[in-house]
């Protein structure tokens, strides 16, 4: 929450709040919040389903190639706005996480 610390104003001004509104707002904050991560991981998910898909479909293969090159599309497209460099650690932070996650997902147990 952004008013947690009873040190900070906001935090002395809940702190003198009845119980049952430190809760609803509390709540309330905690609600916007799960909303906002919610949107944000929908968009990630999208995005990378969308390109996995796409490659899938031109390659006709289904393999750990495929979740890579999401991967990295992926990660480049949502760290772009940051700059290049930010793009491309990006793309290679979440290719990597992505190679890791398929391969882990697809190994064959004895």
């Amino acid at each position: 929450m952004s008013y947690d610390t009873p040190l900070s104003p906001q935090g002395q001004q809940m702190a003198s709040l009845p119980l049952r509104e430190q809760l609803r707002r509390g709540f309330r904050d905690m609600g916007s919040r799960s909303y906002s991560s919610a949107k944000n991981f929908g968009k990630v998910g999208a995005i990378f389903a969308g390109t996995e898909c796409c490659i899938e479909s031109y390659r006709a293969k289904s393999d750990l190639s495929n979740s890579i090159a999401a991967g990295c599309i992926t990660g480049g497209v949502l760290a772009a706005p940051a700059g290049p460099q930010a793009a491309a650690f990006g793309c290679a932070g979440f290719a990597a996480f992505s190679a890791a996650i398929d391969a882990f997902m697809h190994r064959q147990t004895d």
